[in-house]
């Protein structure tokens, strides 16, 4: 039987290790209790070589130091940044502000060729001190378009104080006269384009100006209930606008022809190669009839110096063209004209309405 006892006080092989970080020393009676530290010691910093720092100082300044150097600059600069944007935007907003509520102060009108500047500012209802800010454009626009001789109008504004209108009118065609049976001579005309739209009301006082000296005119036409901005609705009207195409259209065709008889007469005859200074007469809505003058005396009188046996004609021709067929009569016109001019110089009148025969009025 073996002894248990004397293998009691043997030590295990296998010894666990401890899981604490306290150790326990007994000393004579008096207990001392050691944790083990887990703080390490302190490394020398490694000195990274800058541009910035002077790599042979032994100590340099503490990193906390530094890092309250570094805050305290960036917030110096932010503060810096952020009331200089404070500083342009105050600004900018406050000049912006005041220049963009500027009056108006002018109007620039251009492209209006039939409507006189005050018109223009009158229809437009633009009053004086209004800001240009606060101005509507499309209702400027609308306003000047209401007019039937604008047909398209551009408002731009140019600050701070300019306002520009362009406009864009509408194409006229002829003059007709204004019918007044207890006058003479007509004291009014409308002007109208190729669609037949009454545009506005001429004075007869300003038709010989250059401006409307040019346009054709058409005579004997009644106008009951005709204003600026409607629409003529006559078919004696519209035969007088159909025979003004015709002329155009028949004159570009004969135009290489007659350019070859340039040396005869010329000068001297009316131009059938336009519409200009035409006066068609309506009155017979089966007989239209032409009234034409020279555009220039003056040329009639030099070539009459040159050839003694032509005299200019001192007053306009009228011709008879009738109802219809009117580019084979013009045609037949601008062949029997010499002939007739030089062997009737004072003719006043020309009768083109029967096939086989002319008349004249001497």
């Amino acid at each position: 039987m073996q002894d248990w006892k004397q293998h009691s006080s043997r030590r295990s092989p296998y010894r666990r290790q401890r899981s604490s970080s306290i150790s326990v020393r007994k000393d004579r009676g008096s207990t001392f209790i050691q944790a083990k530290s887990s703080v390490l010691k302190d490394r020398p910093r490694r000195k990274l070589i800058s541009f910035f720092r002077n790599p042979f100082k032994e100590h340099p300044e503490p990193e906390l130091l530094r890092l309250k150097l570094r805050n305290g600059i960036r917030k110096v600069f932010g503060m810096l940044i952020l009331s200089g944007m404070l500083w342009l935007s105050g600004g900018t907003a406050y000049l912006g502000w005041s220049y963009f509520q500027q009056p108006l102060k002018d109007v620039r009108i251009s492209g209006n060729q039939l409507l006189e500047p005050a018109e223009v500012l009158k229809i437009s209802g633009l009053q004086p001190g209004i800001l240009l800010a606060d101005l509507d454009p499309y209702l400027v626009a609308s306003r000047i378009k209401s007019h039937p001789i604008v047909k398209k109008v551009d408002v731009r504004r140019e600050f701070p104080g300019s306002l520009h209108l362009v406009l864009f009118e509408q194409d006229p065609f002829v003059l007709v006269e204004k019918s007044d049976p207890n006058q003479y001579l007509p004291d009014k005309y409308w002007l109208l384009n190729r669609e037949k739209l009454v545009l506005k009301s001429i004075p007869a006082g300003v038709i010989a100006t250059p401006e409307f000296r040019d346009f054709p005119r058409i005579k004997g036409l009644s106008d009951p209930g005709i204003t600026s901005g409607v629409k003529w609705n006559s078919l004696a009207l519209e035969r007088g606008l159909q025979f003004l195409e015709t002329v155009g259209t028949w004159a570009e065709k004969t135009q290489p022809s007659s350019a070859g008889n340039l040396e005869d007469l010329p000068p001297l005859l009316p131009s059938l190669s336009s519409t200009k200074g035409l006066v068609l007469d309506l009155t017979d809505p089966l007989n239209l009839m032409m009234r034409w003058r020279f555009s220039a005396e003056e040329s009639g009188k030099e070539v009459a110096q040159k050839d003694k046996s032509l005299k200019p004609l001192s007053s306009p021709v009228l011709v008879q063209l009738g109802r219809d067929q009117y580019a084979e009569r013009l045609k037949r016109l601008e062949e029997l004209l010499p002939g007739l001019i030089k062997e009737h110089p004072e003719i006043k009148s020309i009768d083109l309405r029967y096939p086989d025969r002319v008349t004249l009025v001497p």
